[in-house]
């Protein structure tokens, strides 16, 4: 399978020629972290215009049974307007992910998530309620008698149940008692619910076919989630995939429940992907091969292979353990803003969780390797359970040894009374204090954070806290 000294010649042969990089060039940051807000209220603002224009908020002085059925209606057409921009946030437009970066975009695409699902319930309940008082009737009798023979709307009601469904399995107690695999699977459901929810907007949604422009837009949106979904979720990487041929070339077994993986492909000189990036990979082999994962690079990339390095405890552990040379790879990406790039300091901290390192690696060997770009030593604050659980400990000592690293290991259990993200014996530290103490040459560094949500926020607060800006802070939350 490989020995350590096979994995440390991988490092050093890293230094050769790199695959093409697209993060070469002036360093710049993330786009302004308002600007996905600034798309979301402009979409708030139409759709409220919209609702306006058709008479609506006359009828919220009708008395209660039209206003609420009125406020129903707005809060479902909001609830769609959120979802369909829930979609878009998650195509994967590589545009869109270079310029705000992958990890606000997920944000936004839980926090719409969440607040369409709110408006969604708060739509059927608020007209159900409106026609009981206006009928007269029973609310239950009237609840049934909504979704069993409005047109569209017993559809739109199997939608709610899927996305309530995704709300609820994306709670944090509810993700942590579920496999990323499993968790995938469920979420492909939104395309379903979407789906089934547009019937009952084109047959009873009044104000989605109030005028041409109320129409024009409505049609838009759902024409741009569609064929964001279709181009760059499906499209993509099949072209992706066709052109590059990927293939496993290598495997090796770092540790029992750790596997490094070289991919490697004729036309591989042509990706454009840096140092830091990740992808989503599908290797063609046994059953469930078409769920994707999402893998770090874990070495600096060249023309001759790509590494991964994950773990291999999921519900597809097993297969991901079988791998073998020749397996044809399916690859979506790369994507991240983890990379060289994005650098405004001479020198470079790097503070990794667990596999929170394998970017990070990528990461250290391409400034080792790349003239005029390494600066001071480099330094590697690595965060560990036991000094046996350290995943690519060959590839760091290489660079220790040729120089351009210096190492900070924090081993042991996690601190409980103090600073989260430091072990026990260090919890008495405050964590700005500490980061200080572990770097003496912060001010002179960018940093970079990888590792599990909770332990890479508390890093980037901490290093907030002890004077590192926004522009040289970068962060890759290991998180679903």
């Amino acid at each position: 399978m490989g020995s350590t000294t096979d994995r440390a010649s991988v490092a050093s042969s890293a230094r050769g020629r790199a695959v093409h990089d697209p993060s070469r060039g002036p360093s710049r940051g993330p786009g302004p972290a308002w600007a996905l807000a600034v798309v979301v209220a402009a979409n708030v603002l139409v759709v409220l215009v919209l609702w306006a224009s058709n008479g609506n908020p006359g009828e919220l002085l009708d008395g209660s049974g039209p206003a609420l059925t009125s406020f129903g209606r707005l809060a479902g057409l909001l609830a769609s307007c959120f979802l369909l921009l829930q979609v878009l946030a998650m195509a994967r437009i590589p545009w869109v992910e270079r310029a705000v970066g992958q990890d606000r975009v997920a944000r936004w695409h839980r926090l719409l998530g969440f607040t369409s699902i709110v408006l969604l319930l708060t739509h059927a309940l608020a007209v159900a309620l409106g026609y009981t008082l206006v009928d007269r009737a029973g609310f239950r009798g009237e609840l049934w008698t909504i979704v069993t023979t409005f047109p569209g709307v017993l559809l739109a009601t199997a939608a709610t149940a899927l996305f309530v469904m995704i709300a609820l399995t994306s709670m944090r107690w509810a993700r942590r008692r579920l496999r990323y695999e499993s968790w995938h699977l469920l979420h492909l459901y939104a395309y379903l619910g979407a789906g089934l929810a547009l019937p009952h907007q084109l047959w009873t949604g009044a104000d989605f076919l109030a005028s041409p422009l109320a129409t024009a837009y409505w049609w838009t949106l759902y024409g741009l989630a569609l064929a964001s979904v279709l181009v760059f979720r499906i499209g993509r990487p099949f072209v992706l995939s066709r052109r590059h041929r990927l293939t496993v070339s290598r495997v090796v077994r770092e540790t029992p429940d750790v596997l490094s993986v070289w991919v490697s492909g004729p036309r591989l000189a042509h990706l454009p992907v840096a140092a830091g990036q990740f992808f989503v990979l599908r290797f063609r082999t046994g059953p469930g091969w078409t769920r994707g994962h999402p893998f770090s690079l874990s070495a600096a990339p060249t023309p001759e292979a790509l590494r991964f390095t994950f773990g291999t405890r999921g519900d597809d552990g097993e297969r991901l353990a079988g791998l073998t040379p020749g397996t044809d790879v399916l690859v979506e990406g790369p994507f991240g803003r983890l990379v060289p790039g994005v650098r405004t300091r001479p020198g470079i901290v790097a503070v990794a969780g667990g596999l929170g390192i394998t970017p990070l690696v990528s990461l250290l060997q391409d400034a080792a390797r790349t003239p005029g770009t390494a600066g001071p030593q480099a330094t590697l604050v690595r965060r560990t359970s036991t000094a046996a659980d350290q995943p690519l400990a060959a590839d760091v000592a290489h660079l220790v040894r040729t120089g351009a690293l210096r190492v900070v290991d924090l081993v042991g259990p996690r601190s409980t009374t103090g600073t989260a993200w430091l072990p026990e014996h260090l919890g008495h530290l405050p964590g700005p204090a500490a980061l200080r103490e572990l770097v003496p040459d912060l001010d002179a560094c960018d940093v970079y954070v990888a590792g599990a949500a909770p332990w890479a926020e508390a890093v980037a607060a901490d290093a907030r806290a002890a004077g590192v800006p926004g522009s040289a802070l970068h962060v890759e939350r290991f998180a679903w």
